[in-house]
């Protein structure tokens, strides 16, 4: 499993550095201007419900089911394939048709502050990705099921292709004066990728069934699949409204905005991606339909390992946002204005990174066991109260409101999934020693940021983090034992191979 888990992690890896190329490439040269709030919206508008339905529906949904079926029937699996396929296929049709018909619409309720220049980049950037939704949704099912043949190259490599595809893209763009690049760039990443995993899952197991399937039998499994994808059918609607909440309040605070929340999203998600998400995968693909006590043993450690590896990086988020996003995002179109506005949400977002990645992992862990329907609950309410903060406090807290929302979602779902499953009690001590390393990371940090120049601070901050964040691991016990305890044992067992 953690073999597999670390293929994925160094190709979110590779991927994240071209991502993070990509990301201070474009602050350069569009910054935090209508280009970059146009193309963020149109991504926006078409990302919400095909992202939603790939990440939680389609691969939730399928992937459990298809290991199940995959040891008893090869035939069986490959049908639950065809009839998933066949649901991506209508649903993203769909969603291609509606986001074509009424791109202009959608952009002017997304972001109604934002004024008719943002609105008519956007409008022309959602047309052309609105043709990518098909290949998005079903280049993304194929790419969880090959991970039950044992193979991570597509969900490893995906973002890869996708993030040099957005980086070609916007050079493009920005060479020739025409931001149309931004989107059609994607669009080719896309149909290459998804042509990619189609030969590869028939080059695994085969997309055809080797017998014929009586109609019953079809109709049996796929009233399987809706069945356990259909209470996350809801996921898209939830996460759309949670979103589109944001980009509402975020328009009417000014366009800077809306592409500084992308900005301090693109450093939080990075992290969530890198640690949580090939964790998930890992844990659905070898526990998929499970549950034991050793397996809510597993699942318990792996989240405390997640915790563990994020604090650092939310301790830095959120003691020195400022210092962070100079030293990343402040060069060219990127000017003082947009440093201070990203930096105010990097604060919120960054510092509760460590419960997001526990989040994130233990809903997986929800799926894995067929939970769907708990898992749905607690995504609801972490939506709930990332919407219910952004409408009623925006006039209050001004930028920091997106920042303070999406601390509030990370906050209510890992609370939220601890509950259901039952792990508050093994939990509960690495919990309070990671926080209490975050609030001594931030008393040390005003000691720091009394030093001249903003790289040096952060800097000596980097340092004092890394030394605060290793003494709490190693002196708590539960801590030590969970997660260096296991490194160690394989770095001796690897020395002793290589003298024996």
């Amino acid at each position: 499993m953690f073999k597999g888990a670390a293929y994925i992690v160094v190709g979110n890896l590779v991927s994240k550095l071209a991502g993070f190329g990509r990301e201070v490439a474009f602050a350069g040269w569009f910054g935090t201007g209508p280009i970059a709030a146009g193309f963020r919206i149109a991504q926006t508008a078409y990302l919400l419900p095909a992202q939603a339905l790939v990440g939680d529906s389609l691969g939730a949904g399928l992937l459990p089911l298809y290991r199940e079926m995959l040891a008893r029937d090869k035939d069986a699996a490959r049908m639950l394939v065809l009839i998933a396929a066949g649901y991506a296929t209508l649903l993203s049709a769909l969603l291609s048709i509606g986001l074509f018909v009424f791109t202009d619409d959608i952009v002017r309720f997304l972001v109604p502050g934002a004024g008719p220049k943002v609105w008519g980049i956007a409008t022309e950037l959602l047309v052309i990705l609105s043709f990518a939704t098909p290949a998005f949704l079903i280049g993304g099912m194929l790419s969880y099921l090959e991970t039950s043949y044992g193979k991570f190259g597509a969900i490893a490599w995906r973002p890869l292709l996708l993030n040099i595809g957005s980086l070609a893209g916007a050079a493009l763009a920005y060479w020739t004066g025409s931001y149309h690049w931004l989107a059609t760039a994607i669009l080719a990443s896309h149909l290459i990728f998804v042509t990619w995993t189609v030969v590869e899952v028939r080059r695994l197991g085969g997309l055809r069934p080797q017998r014929r399937f009586a109609r019953d039998e079809v109709v049996a499994i796929g009233g399987r699949f809706i069945r356990n994808a259909l209470s996350l059918l809801s996921l898209p609607l939830i996460v759309q409204s949670t979103l589109v909440v944001e980009r509402i309040i975020s328009s009417h605070l000014g366009t800077s905005v809306i592409a500084s929340v992308d900005y301090a999203r693109f450093l939080a998600d990075t992290t969530v991606q890198l640690i949580a998400m090939p964790l998930g995968v890992m844990t659905m693909a070898s526990h998929g339909g499970q549950r034991s006590a050793a397996i809510d043993s597993h699942v318990a450690q792996v989240a405390v390992v997640a915790m563990v590896l994020a604090t650092p990086v939310a301790a830095l988020m959120l003691a020195y946002p400022e210092q962070v996003t100079r030293a990343i995002f402040a060069r060219g179109a990127f000017d003082e204005h947009s440093v201070q506005v990203t930096a105010a949400l990097v604060r919120y977002m960054g510092g509760a990174v460590f419960v997001s990645v526990a989040g994130y992992y233990l809903i997986k862990a929800l799926n894995a066991q067929l939970r769907n329907r708990e898992a749905l609950i607690v995504v609801a309410a972490a939506s709930l109260s990332s919407i219910a903060v952004n409408a009623l406090l925006w006039r209050v807290l001004g930028v920091a409101t997106m920042g303070v929302a999406v601390a509030s979602y990370s906050l209510v779902s890992f609370a939220g999934a601890v509950w259901r499953l039952g792990l508050w009690r093994e939990l509960r001590l690495p919990i309070g020693a990671l926080a209490a390393c975050l609030l001594l990371n931030l008393a040390v940090a005003g000691l720091v940021r009394q030093l001249h120049g903003s790289l040096v601070q952060l800097v000596v901050g980097i340092v004092a983090t890394t030394l605060i964040c290793g003494a709490v691991t190693l002196g708590v016990p539960r801590l030590r034992v969970t997660f260096w305890s296991p490194m160690i044992h394989n770095v001796q067992q690897r020395l002793a191979r290589r003298r024996a």
